[in-house]
């Protein structure tokens, strides 16, 4: 009789704990570097992604979205909270914070995604990491430009030396540019305060092209270097084609929504179960070439028609 009613007891705690944590939300710490459409587009494919596994906010999930406004001595602060509420999985949104999330989180999983790989940046993998990277064909942007410009010598590059992804860009890029006979200028910001100063800079030095390349510093004050790159009339390239759309005459890389759709997938395997160190770290599987002929012409510059052709989108 005992053993029947202590079976029945643990039958019942039992079914009470399942339908406890049948109930619990899995809790998603995303940190993000900067307010930036693009990088909002990879977050929208993240949570795209997941709604798409079966995950979706406020029903099974729950998104601490935490911005760290462009300051990297936020980005610890919030990673420490995250570790403090306890977040199931902690998602990091740009280099910076992938990065940070690494050195700083040991028992919490971390999936990046708009980054650069822990391999790429000379970093060792931690178990808990895992993302998808940005391969960085800069062979193929340097190609592009080649082909847009045949006769150029120089071309100047702002970018944030205290982001290792824009060092990471500058000195992958330095090395493809002088493959071709270019010599590549840079001057350093150290806020987005300085962009401005220092594409006036650039464009009196007589660059014949203007460059930014994974840079998040430069990329939120962006407008500044249209806004120099056609008064001056310097054609601008840019790695990440969805800049395009906001003044540059050309890029080529990865679309910043699919990236974010490919780490959303990663981030479903985990919450089903998936360790971290059992999903390779993978690159973005598309790259897209966008060209815009309205901003070109701004710029005093005309694309040959076979890369017209080429173009997986020309805005006019």
């Amino acid at each position: 009789m005992y053993r029947v009613i202590l079976i029945c007891l643990i039958c019942v705690f039992m079914f009470g704990c399942a339908r406890k944590e049948e109930g619990k939300l899995y809790t998603i710490g995303f940190v993000q570097m900067t307010e930036d459409p693009l990088l909002d587009e990879a977050r929208k494919g993240v949570i795209d992604s997941l709604r798409e596994e079966g995950f979706v906010e406020g029903k099974n999930i729950h998104i601490d979205y935490q911005n760290a406004q462009g300051e990297m001595s936020n980005i610890p602060l919030i990673l420490r909270k995250f570790i403090s509420n306890k977040v199931d999985m902690i998602i990091t949104n740009t280099t910076p914070c992938m990065v940070a999330a690494a050195g700083n989180v040991k028992d919490i999983p971390i999936v990046f995604t708009v980054a650069f790989s822990p391999e790429q940046l000379k970093m060792k993998r931690p178990s808990n990491l895992t993302g998808i990277y940005d391969p960085f064909l800069m062979a193929d942007f340097v190609k592009l430009i080649k082909r847009a410009m045949p006769g150029l010598k120089t071309a100047g590059l702002p970018y944030s030396p205290s982001e290792p992804n824009a060092s990471l860009a500058a000195e992958h890029l330095k090395q493809e540019l002088k493959k071709e006979g270019i010599e590549l200028i840079e001057l350093p910001v150290y806020s987005s305060s300085d962009v401005l100063q220092a594409a006036g800079a650039l464009a009196n030095k007589r660059v014949g092209a203007m460059i930014v390349s994974a840079d998040n510093t430069v990329y939120t004050a962006f407008g500044s270097v249209v806004k120099i790159a056609e008064e001056r009339k310097i054609p601008l390239f840019v790695t990440e084609p969805s800049q395009v759309k906001r003044g540059a005459s050309a890029g080529v890389g990865v679309d910043f929504y699919q990236w974010g759709r490919e780490s959303g997938k990663v981030a479903a395997q985990i919450i089903k179960g998936k360790k971290p160190e059992e999903i390779p770290i993978q690159p973005v599987s598309k790259e897209v070439k966008i060209l815009n002929l309205k901003a070109a012409r701004a710029q005093g510059i005309s694309f040959p028609p076979e890369l017209l052709k080429e173009a997986d989108e020309v805005i006019q």
